[in-house]
């Protein structure tokens, strides 16, 4: 009886060890619940981000991503063409200063760099976005994503929304005014809050940046006739943008500037001002040309993030009035 016993146990551990043996033991593991813990994810045109990588949800690492697809929400047609399709932006390859005064100049601390708008990391999934997504039109998208690992594969539809918001295309971060007699020798300070600054873009127009002086019934200052001027002794935008002369007409002072740089100005010291970081401008209007018989000085800086198109600047000095 007890051979009979010792047998039958020697038996069962040969077979289960045969059974083991033609079955191949499962390495790794991947989950079924494999999500983005930001989702929707928004991003601004033109801005360089990154998103935190998939929640795993304990699966084996490394974990592949593949896109398998992007669609635009509103109409869920295709939008590769948009957010995957390469462009060609301007990124800086050294530092650029007042010295790089001509475009020639300027062009040899730029160079063209060709990026896709938008990608997924194949290791972990973070989604990318780069400096050429600009040119991504303003909307609501959706991705496709297949990850897999040791373990298997998973496909994760409608994995993430991503929002396309518009890009700030400039700001005005300093403003100040004051009147002064003619030698800009005795001034008399006013609050800020009486020029009403506003900027106007227009993304077909010719690269530009109009400068407009409005007085307090809406009649515009002619610089062509010596009515606006740079103030002595203190930066203006040309010091920021020597690349082009500038354009005085009865309306404004027009400025050229290089299309398609990552940012205008491009440097924030000028040559002849080196003292005044990041401007501000200088402008005064002359007293002969104002109902309070003094030079009437507007200062402002303004900094422009959309490099393609025009923009009209335009300082409304509310409590004074234009004498022709």
């Amino acid at each position: 009886m007890h051979k009979n016993t010792t047998y039958l146990i020697a038996a069962a551990v040969v077979s289960t060890m045969a059974i083991l043996s033609c079955n191949k033991i499962k390495t790794g593991f991947i989950s079924d619940n494999i999500y983005y813990n930001v989702n929707p994810f928004t991003v601004a045109q033109g801005n360089t981000a990154v998103s935190a990588g998939l929640v795993i949800d304990g699966s084996t690492t490394p974990l592949n991503v593949k896109l398998l697809s992007v669609r635009n929400m509103a109409d869920n047609q295709d939008a590769s063409k948009y957010l995957l399709t390469k462009d060609t932006i301007r990124i800086y390859k050294g530092t650029v200063t007042a010295d790089d005064s001509t475009l020639a100049l300027l062009g040899a601390k730029l160079k063209d760099s060709t990026l896709a708008p938008f990608s997924v990391n194949s290791i972990g999934g973070r989604l990318q976005f780069t400096q050429a997504s600009k040119f991504v039109p303003i909307g609501s998208y959706n991705i496709d994503l297949q990850v897999s690992n040791i373990r298997g594969t998973r496909i994760l539809n409608n994995a993430c929304k991503i929002n396309v918001v518009g890009s700030i295309p400039d700001t005005i971060t300093y403003k100040a005014y004051n009147h002064s007699d003619a030698t800009y020798t005795n001034f008399t300070g006013f609050a800020a809050s009486l020029l009403n600054i506003k900027v106007t873009y227009i993304p077909g127009g010719p690269d530009k940046i109009i400068y407009v002086w409005k007085d307090k019934n809406g009649k515009s200052w002619n610089p062509a006739n010596g009515e606006v001027i740079g103030r002595p002794g203190r930066p203006n935008f040309a010091d920021f943008d020597p690349y082009f002369p500038v354009a005085k007409t009865d309306t404004s002072l027009e400025y050229r500037y290089p299309g398609g740089v990552p940012i205008f100005p491009l440097f924030t010291a000028s040559k002849n001002y080196p003292g005044y970081i990041g401007g501000p401008y200088y402008y005064s209007i002359v007293g002969k040309h104002t109902d309070v018989g003094m030079a009437v000085n507007t200062t402002l800086t303004v900094g422009f993030f959309l490099t393609k198109g025009t923009f009209v600047v335009t300082t409304t000095v509310t409590d004074v009035a234009r004498v022709p």
